[in-house]
Parts: structure tokens; sequence; C-alpha cells
């Protein structure tokens, strides 16, 4: 008896999976048919027999959003699951470390293999990267089963990951000779030695090829060994054999990326189990998988999707929409969408559209978003108010705010058409309506405001469009750096901010809370006004934490530390950030810990201890951690701060045009003015002392209004002599104001130095500089100390200018010798 669909695994491959058990990576890597898929499974199977935990995930497209889908997915009714639906794919340092530290805490306390199935199909660097991170943690109990066509690492990360990966490839998993001989008698077929070393030849030990072969030896008594195309090797063996029904059926099975005999006959029209069962019987490149459901294999799938393609159009539209309509009808609203525009079923498309209000969206959706509703005839759009308002909102995710506009007119259209609709529901959906164009209003925090105002009248409960848990800074530690639009305008935002939130307050469930207060301390801060800020800051705390506004909280934080480097305390807060020890825990957004590195870096940029400076503030490689869009002119005012305490003047002056241009389309004005002072004190550290001159002039014309001295006086050490001339000038207020402020700053952030780093910076000094060290601090000249010690009053100051950088002593300020002394007297 003939048994041609029975899986074969000679013993050299079972003892190859069996080093699976061992194996913290395994990598298998071979063209498609190879049987790639299979071993894993029968390995897989062989575990859950014994009770082992496995998970499967299918990469089906090439997007990093499905493939994060699929992870949260395959964790689901896990804590770690839980943990990691509030996290995004890893993209940068900070979020691989937060996914790693989840899956440090939270792995079940027992073997795992998670397998990922066609992993050439990404195109995705970001994923790679981030399985890489997971390999190289080397998790005891997880075992990572990578199955792809392509290379998955390259050879420097196969070399890192050293016995910490397993690899596989077409020569191990290839049919020898003597395999397939023992597999054509299992099958039932009897060939002689010369057919087994033809077929072998031919084949090269190619599964896939080597079955159809012998499907077709069962059917003809003659091998197809000089066929140009596998394909066209399924369409001769398995599809045109067929009876008209069992090939429809079978195209109907390549179309989705998995399948269920039910679909498979809704989508068909009548009563076909018979044949669906009989299909499944004889068709080994169907694969059955563990969550029940079935998938052709890719070269199947491509065969049959070719040959689908060729069926009439109006047929093939009506098999699409009945797809779509299963979908629908078993909850899979997202799986659904795409199958009903296929199908021109625009009624099911919106339908399911009101279903998904947590939409997520799957890639494949971006390109259509708008031809949805461009598509549709009016007549139907206008009976679905709530799917074009949901549409809407993923339009301004996706910055597609000119098609924004456009659908909004079809929005009103489609409610005053609405004549089902009662005026409870009718003002709900232009109250939603008004949140939405909110956003348009970014950063005008009046104009926001009138809109969050007239959207709380019309609403009769919470907007669905808002959400507490969303970060309202956007990423970034500034507020004012964020809403602060034009000159002139301190007094007023302020103004505006105390007047607007409350309302905002009561329409989102107090979504960035604190954030009025800690716009008022952020503005005395920013004059200099260091003792009035603490009532507002403390204000602005009490509400962040009563409230759960972790993003509010890092506000105030970057704050006090820029005020306590003033008071010369050192702040802990900062070295807590640096090493990602503080209050946030490790399941809430990354993006926050992005925030985190920003506060330290800015903070340890004026401190001077560039060496603390988080790398991808200055790296410039392209690949910075994320924050959100609006966020990114405070991110490079930031990074610009921190070039300058690293003395790379020269490479802050290359990107600062792209960093003033990304100020321009929400007019971040106190990000401008950050980076105007940058640039001057960029300049003055190359000694090109026109431009220094011209940048800070514009810089003090655009500071003078509001008295905004702070940006100015945190760059003191270049600045100081340019500030002196500008003293007698123009801007004489504004740079007299910045002289007295930064010597403040100098004062504050010597004590600190002395206080904290003292004894390290003196152990660093060799023998005959801590000699000289000693004699300057003693209020020696340099004369004094030459003619002691028998060197010239040259060489004297250049030992003194290694001591001052070894002691992080400013090189500009004028009481070097003073804070020389306060090093020993602490030390």
């Amino acid at each position: 008896m003939k048994r041609l669909n029975n899986l074969y695994y000679s013993k050299r491959i079972k003892e190859l999976l069996a080093e699976l058990q061992t194996a913290g990576t395994t990598l298998v890597v071979a063209p498609m048919g190879y049987g790639k898929t299979l071993a894993v499974q029968y390995f897989l199977q062989e575990q859950e027999r014994c009770g082992k935990k496995v998970l499967r995930q299918s990469i089906y497209g090439a997007g990093a959003e499905a493939f994060w889908q699929g992870v949260c997915h395959s964790w689901q009714n896990t804590e770690l699951g839980a943990a990691l639906l509030q996290q995004s794919l890893p993209a940068d340092a900070n979020a691989k470390t937060l996914v790693l530290e989840l899956f440090r805490q939270l792995l079940p306390q027992e073997p795992v293999y998670w397998f990922i199935d066609d992993l050439h199909l990404l195109e995705s660097s970001e994923v790679i990267d981030f399985l890489f991170a997971l390999s190289k943690a080397g998790f005891a109990d997880l075992h990572l089963l990578l199955v792809s066509r392509g290379q998955i690492f390259d050879g420097s990360r196969l070399l890192e990951l050293g016995r910490k990966v397993f690899c596989l490839d077409k020569h191990d998993l290839a049919l020898q000779r003597d395999e397939l001989a023992e597999y054509s008698s299992r099958c039932g077929l009897q060939l002689t030695a010369q057919q087994l070393d033809a077929l072998h030849e031919a084949c090269e030990g190619w599964f896939s090829v080597t079955y159809l072969n012998f499907l077709n030896y069962d059917r003809y008594q003659r091998f197809c060994l000089d066929t140009g195309s596998v394909y066209e090797m399924i369409a001769n063996v398995l599809l045109r054999p067929l009876a008209s029904e069992q090939q429809r059926l079978l195209l109907l099975m390549g179309q989705p990326e998995e399948f269920t005999p039910e679909q498979v006959a809704y989508a068909y029209g009548t009563s076909c189990r018979e044949s669906v069962g009989r299909l499944l019987e004889c068709n080994a490149f169907i694969i059955r998988l563990a969550n029940g459901r079935l998938r052709c294999h890719h070269m199947l799938k491509q065969a049959t999707r070719h040959a689908f393609g060729l069926l009439p159009e109006a047929e093939q539209q009506m098999y699409f929409r009945r797809l779509g309509q299963w979908y629908a009808q078993q909850k899979e609203y997202e799986e659904a969408l795409d199958w009903l525009y296929r199908g021109r079923d625009f009624d099911g498309l919106l339908a399911a559209v009101q279903q998904l209000r947590d939409w997520s969206m799957h890639p494949q959706h971006r390109q259509h978003l708008f031809d949805w509703l461009c598509e549709c005839p009016p007549e139907i759009l206008w009976q679905y108010p709530q799917a074009v308002l949901i549409i809407m909102r993923r339009m301004f995710s996706l910055n597609m705010v000119p098609e924004m506009l456009q659908v909004k007119e079809w929005y009103v259209t489609a409610l005053e058409r609405n004549t089902a609709l009662s005026q409870r529901e009718r003002d709900n959906y232009y109250g939603e309506l008004e949140v939405i164009l909110s956003f348009l209003a970014f950063n005008s925090i009046t104009g926001m405001s009138e809109h969050h105002r007239r959207a709380y009248k019309l609403l009769s409960g919470a907007p669905q469009t808002l959400s507490k848990q969303g970060i309202w800074t956007f990423g970034a530690p500034s507020v004012l750096g964020l809403y602060l639009r034009t000159g002139c305008s301190l007094r007023q935002t302020v103004e505006d901010m105390q007047e607007c939130m409350p309302p905002y307050y009561l329409l989102s469930g107090w979504h960035g809370a604190g954030a009025a207060e800690l716009t008022e301390a952020e503005a005395l801060l920013l004059q200099g006004r260091i003792d009035e800020m603490d009532m507002p800051l403390q204000k602005a705390y009490y509400q962040a934490e009563k409230h759960g506004q972790e993003c509010i909280t890092i506000c105030c934080d970057f704050l006090e530390m820029q005020r306590d480097l003033f008071r010369g305390v050192y702040s802990s807060k900062a070295e807590a950030y640096s090493r990602h020890q503080w209050q946030l825990q490790p399941w809430k957004q990354s993006m926050l810990l992005n925030s985190a590195d920003m506060c330290a870096g800015f903070y340890y940029a004026l401190l001077g201890k560039p060496e603390y400076i988080p790398s991808w503030l200055t790296d410039g490689n392209g690949q910075q951690p994320s924050v959100l869009y609006p966020a990114r002119p405070c991110r490079n005012y930031i990074s610009a701060q921190c070039l300058l305490a690293q003395g790379q003047y020269t490479e802050l002056l290359v990107r600062w045009s792209d960093w003033e241009q990304e100020c321009r389309p929400y007019s971040n004005f106190l990000c401008l003015l950050y980076l105007q002072v940058q640039r001057a004190a960029a300049f003055a550290g190359r000694g090109d002392v026109t431009s220094c001159r011209a940048s800070l002039k514009q810089a003090l014309a655009m500071a003078e209004a509001d008295k905004l001295v702070l940006p100015l006086a945190q760059n003191i050490a270049l600045l100081r002599p340019y500030l002196e001339q500008e003293a007698q000038g123009e801007y004489s207020a504004a740079a007299a104001a910045a002289l007295h402020l930064g010597q403040q700053m100098e004062a504050g952030r010597g004590q600190i130095m002395s206080a904290r780093f003292a004894e390290a910076g003196l152990q660093e000094l060799t023998e005959q500089e801590l000699q000289i060290a000693q004699l300057a601090a003693a209020r020696h000249t340099n004369r004094e100390i030459a003619q002691r010690l028998s060197l010239s009053e040259g060489t004297i100051k250049q030992y003194l200018n290694k001591i001052f950088a070894k002691l992080q002593i400013d090189a500009a300020a004028k009481n070097k010798r003073h804070q020389l002394e306060r090093f020993f007297s602490n030390s």
C-alpha cells in the first residue's frame, strides 16, 4: 500500500534535531522545499509530548509592526505577553534594554521553545537586531528556533554568538542516497537502484521535488526530471489533474495565509466538506498548524495564486467578498478589511472598521486607507460616520493631514445625511471630531483648547480618541520647548496653560496633570528666578504623581536637575537616570527611557562630565532612539549641548541647519533660542570671533524681551568674553543678567565638582602635577612655582592646563585657583 504523504525523518536528521534541546538559538537556513518547517515541527511535537511549552509564530509579510503583533500573540495568556503588549518593536538601545529586561523578569520558569518561521519574508533590520539581542542575552529557559530561506545573522554576529547558536543548512536537511532509498520504500514505491541514482542526482536531496516526483511516478510511472520550474511541476502534478470543483477549492486554499476547511467551503459557496477532506488527505504541501488551522506551503501558495489570478475578475471578487465575510463573522475584523475591499464590499468594510476602536492597523491597510473612502459609493459612506471617524484618527497618526481634512468634509456630510442618528449620537460624533481636529492646532495652547472645550460640551462621556496612558509630552523633557511659540509671549503662554489645561483635564481624565504648574516653574527657571520656582515645581510634582503622569514627573526632574546646579547640589536623580535606576517600572513606555537619557545627558553636559552622556545623543548615525516628532526639537538642542561639552564644535555646526529646520513646523521658539546660543558657543570654541558675535546678537535679541537668559548662562564658559562686550552694547540688560546667572552656575558647579569628584580627579594627577597643583592652590604664582621646581613659566602653564582638565575645572574661569584650593580642602 502506497503512503506517499507519510513524513520521513532519517536517523541522521533525528540526531541533528536532538541538538536543539541544548541550543539557546537555532538557525535553520535553506532554500524552499528542503523541509525546514516540517523538521522543526517534528522536533517540537516531540517536545510537546514531553510536556514542554512550545510557541509558534509564522511570518506572512515584510512589516515590522506585523512581526511585533505576532510576538505579542505568541506570548498571549502569559505575564510576559501582557507586558509586551505595552511595547512596540524595540528600535533603539533603550527599547531593547527594556524588552530584554521584561524577558528576564517575566519568562516562565520552565523551558520554552519559540519557533519563528519564514523570516526571509521580513524586510526589517530592526527585527533581526532584536532577535540577535535576544539570542545574545542567552536566557537559560528560552530556546529560539529561527527558520529562513536566507541568512539571518551575518558572519560577525555568528562569531559573537559563538556556542549560543546552533546552525542547520540545506546540506544537513538534504536527503542522502541511502535515505532516499529508505524514504521511497516507506512510501511503498519499488524503485530500482538506477532509478534511485537518477532521482538523487536530479533532485540533489531536495525534499519537495522528490515528493512531487513520487506523486508523478505513482500516477504515470515516470519521473519529471527535466522540468524547468517547480511551480510548473506543482501545476502539472497537483492542480491540473483535479476535477473542476477540487481545482477551485485548492485555489481558494492558497489565498489566505491560514485557513480552515469550513472557511474554504464557505468561500466556495456550496457544501463540499468531502471534497475538502480528500484534498487534505492527498497533498503534503498543505500543513496542519498547532492552532488547528491549515496553511499551504509557499510553493503551492504561489502556484495557486497565479492560477487564481487567471479567473474572471467578477469571480475573483466573489470569492474575495466571501472570504472577507467569513472573517467578519468570526470577529476577525482586521483580517476582513482587505478581503472586503478586494471584493468591493464597502458596506461590509465600513461595518468592520466600526468594530475597530483600538485599531492597530496592518501595514497593508495604510496604502488603502484613503482609497477605501474615495472608492466607496457616497450612499454607503453616509451610513457609517463612526467608521469615517476611526479612519480619520488613523490618518492623523500616519501624518496624512491633507487627506484627513478632505475626509473631514465627508464625515460632516455623513453625519448630516444619516437620519437614523439621535441628537445625542450626532453630538457625540461631532465631539469626537473636535478632539481629532485639536491635534491639528498643535502647538497653539489656545487653539487646541477651543476644540477641547467644544468637545467637552458635545460629548456625553469620555472621548474614544484620547488615552490617559499616552505620553502627553511626546517624549520631550521640556513643556516650554514644546509650547513656547514666539518671543515676547512667555507670560501669555504660562497664563494660557493655566487657563486651558483644567478643561482638558476634565475631558481627558487628568491626562498631562501638572503641566500648567510645570510651565510656570520652567518660565521662572528660564528667567533665572531660581528661588521663586520651588512652589510651582512642587505643585507640578504632586499633580503628576497623583494622576500617574510619569512624563510630567520626568519634566519636573529635568527642571530640578538644572536648578540644583545653581545651588551646588549634586543630582542623585541624574545619576539614577543615567543608570536607568529610576521609579518607572520596566513595562512602561520605552520612550520615557529616552526622555530620561535626555535629562541625564543635558545635566552632565552642563556639569562638565561628558563621559556620562548617553552615546546616542551625540553619535549622529541616524539611529537615534525614538521620540515622537513634536519632541524632536527638544532632543536636538539637548544633543547640541552634549556636543559642546565634548568639544565637538564642528560637528554641531554641521548639523545645526537640520536641527534649526526641525523647529519650524511647530514654531518651537525656546528650542530655536537654545540652538542659536549653542551655535554662538560652537563658533567661540572654534575661535571664529565674527560668527560668534553675529550669532550671539541674534540670540540676545531673541532672549531679551522675555528675559530668557538661562540658555546664555548655561554656556557662560565659552561665551563669557563675548557677553562682557555685549553688556556695554545694544542688549546690555540681557547680557549682564546672563553673566550674573552664569557666575552663579559656575560657583554651584564648582561646589559639586569639588565635593563629588575631587578625590577621583586628584588620583589622576601624576606626582609632578600634584606638587604643582598644591603650590598653585597655596596661591603661589607661576613664576614662583617655576623657580622652586627649576622649570620654565611656560612649562608650569602647560602643567596647570592639564591639571585643570583632569580636575574638571573650567579653563576659562577666572577663579580657577580658588576652585583648586577647594579641591584640596574637600579631598
